[in-house]
């Protein structure tokens, strides 16, 4: 009885078995190689099957993938299959004459051929057909013929073999015009290979068709985007040579989206290096090229893209905006302030650029690397009062006296102030806790500065800010030296005169003052009497008043 219980329930399971092992080769562990001679061999094996195939010449099937229409001179056919340990193989040869010979064995018994062995082959030669890729161009004509390139591709959703599937898209693609909506199919189908190695080398070959218009190239990104090896992305997105719809906005964003899915920051700076340099760039895929580069979490690629856009025009608003985003968004000081002077070096910026750049140093934390990047700047007239504004701003940020006092002293020797920034830098040195360093500014300044008094007034005011009376008084003995000595500024001195605590250093620029002819002003000689008047040593009073009588 439980024989007879057990009978009806297992059969309809080995059945099952059986159907699973003869359909499901997708999941199969698969080899192929090629010997010298031509031959190709296949091994394809899963839990239940397993075939070995040798092919060599060209051979061609009939129409209902049953039979072998033909086999070229020499060429053949072998196939074994073992399927839960029974074996059957069939030999196929092609003579001299065009005629087959057959060979057909269970396990290692010779059979005739007809009629078991062709039976068989006519059960397996799909599988073959579909394993090794043999007659694929003849297949892919008598399909399409029949079922166009839905057919095409549902024939090739049967295949398990990347290389065979590469074989079928590529015939396709290759000997017939196809629309935009076959192309679309065919680009989107790829994209679900397994292997990036040949879905790569697909796109690359026939991207001038995945192009055609901007509904293909759309999907042909988004295609690309699906590519897991960053190395086959990028060299398919490098091969491009048609010329990308970058006026199109949904295009721009596909290809960019495509690069800023890339893990790899090597390739996608590459890629993105590469499309500036080859494409026509329009002002709106600039700026997306540049969010792209932001997204870079390697500062040195990111620094390289920047430092590569020499076609790039970042006097144009939105791309100047874009551009100093993307130096904001760098960590590394050194590559933002590299790529800072290789814009400067390049290109000659507009008022609006500058301001936007100085904001840009304000963020380095470098004190050296900001100061670098202001004394790159070139010889130019500083007259704008925003651009001055934010120029002083950005020495104002700087934390070191040392390089905020040689950025001021570059621009004293270099640049070409007016009035007001004559002030801002006076302003800006007062600011310095370094009485060297103001005092060095200031000196500098002196032959360089003109004597007017809105600029004497600035002068003196950051005078006022010195805590060591020796680096004010030297400051103030060498303003009565100038050529440009005038009454205002003899006043001027004689005025932050009387501000120093030490006797010695306000004698001695009141001296100072006694061997200019302004002295023989009559102003100047009361002003000069009521400033000795705060010397708290008679011995100095008497020497800086007998100066006068001499």
């Amino acid at each position: 009885m439980k024989t007879k219980l057990i009978q009806p329930i297992l059969m309809p399971i080995f059945v099952s078995i059986i159907f699973l092992a003869s359909v499901s080769l997708a999941l199969a562990n698969s080899a192929s190689q090629s010997g010298p001679d031509g031959r190709r061999q296949y091994k394809y094996s899963d839990n239940f099957t397993s075939y070995e195939i040798q092919v060599n010449g060209d051979i061609s099937v009939n129409d209902d993938d049953s039979g072998i229409k033909s086999i070229s001179r020499g060429g053949y056919l072998k196939v074994s299959k073992k399927t839960f340990g029974n074996k059957r193989s069939i030999i196929i040869e092609g003579s001299s004459s065009g005629e087959l010979n057959y060979e057909y064995y269970e396990g290692r018994t010779k059979v005739p051929f007809e009629p078991e062995g062709r039976k068989w082959l006519a059960d397996i030669l799909l599988d073959v057909v579909r394993l090794t890729g043999i007659d694929a161009e003849g297949r892919v004509k008598r399909i399409y013929k029949k079922a166009g390139v839905d057919g095409v591709l549902a024939e090739i959703r049967q295949i398990s073999s990347n290389s065979v599937k590469a074989i079928y898209y590529e015939t396709l693609l290759k000997n017939y015009t196809l629309n935009t909506d076959e192309n679309i199919a065919i680009c989107s189908a790829i994209s679900r290979m397994s292997s990036n190695t040949e879905r790569g080398r697909l796109y690359k070959e026939y991207s001038s068709l995945f192009m055609a218009n901007k509904n293909t190239s759309i999907i042909f990104f988004s295609s690309l985007s699906k590519l897991t090896s960053n190395t086959e992305r990028g060299s398919v997105l490098v091969s491009i040579e048609s010329p990308i719809e970058f006026n199109n906005s949904i295009v721009t964003d596909a290809y960019f989206t495509c690069v800023d899915r890339m893990e790899s920051n090597s390739e996608r700076g590459r890629v993105i290096r590469n499309v500036a340099r080859t494409q026509e760039m329009t002002t709106p895929s600039y700026v997306r090229l540049l969010q792209s580069t932001r997204k870079l979490s390697s500062n040195t690629e990111m620094g390289a893209t920047l430092r590569s856009l020499e076609k790039m025009d970042v006097n144009i608003p939105d791309i100047g905006d874009a551009y100093f985003n993307a130096i904001d968004g760098m960590s590394s000081n050194t590559e933002a302030g590299s790529t800072m002077r290789d814009l400067i070096k390049k290109q000659q910026l507009t008022n609006d650029n500058l301001i936007r750049m100085f904001a840009s140093v304000k963020k380095l934390t470098s004190n050296t690397e900001m100061g670098s990047v202001l004394r790159s700047l070139p010889d130019m007239s500083l007259t704008d009062a925003s651009t001055i504004n934010a120029y002083f701003l950005a020495i104002n940020s700087m934390t070191s006296n040392t390089e905020a006092g040689s950025v001021m002293r570059d621009a004293i020797k270099r640049m070409e102030l007016n009035e007001y920034s004559w002030k801002s830098l006076f302003n800006a040195t007062s600011k310095l806790t370094s009485n060297t360093e103001k005092g060095i500014v200031l000196t500098t300044a002196i032959d360089k500065m003109p004597f007017t008094d809105n600029v004497l007034e600035g002068f003196f005011a950051s005078t006022n800010h010195f805590s060591s009376n020796t680096e004010r008084g030297r400051v103030l003995r060498d303003v009565t030296k100038s050529e440009n000595f005038n009454k205002y500024s003899c006043i001027g001195v004689l005025h932050s005169a009387r501000k120093l605590t030490s006797n010695t250093e306000k004698s001695s620029v009141l001296l100072a003052v006694a061997d200019t002819d302004w002295i023989n002003n009559e102003d100047i000689r009361e002003t000069y009497i009521a400033v000795a008047k705060t010397l708290s040593t008679d011995s100095e009073y008497r020497r800086v008043v007998d100066r006068l009588i001499e």
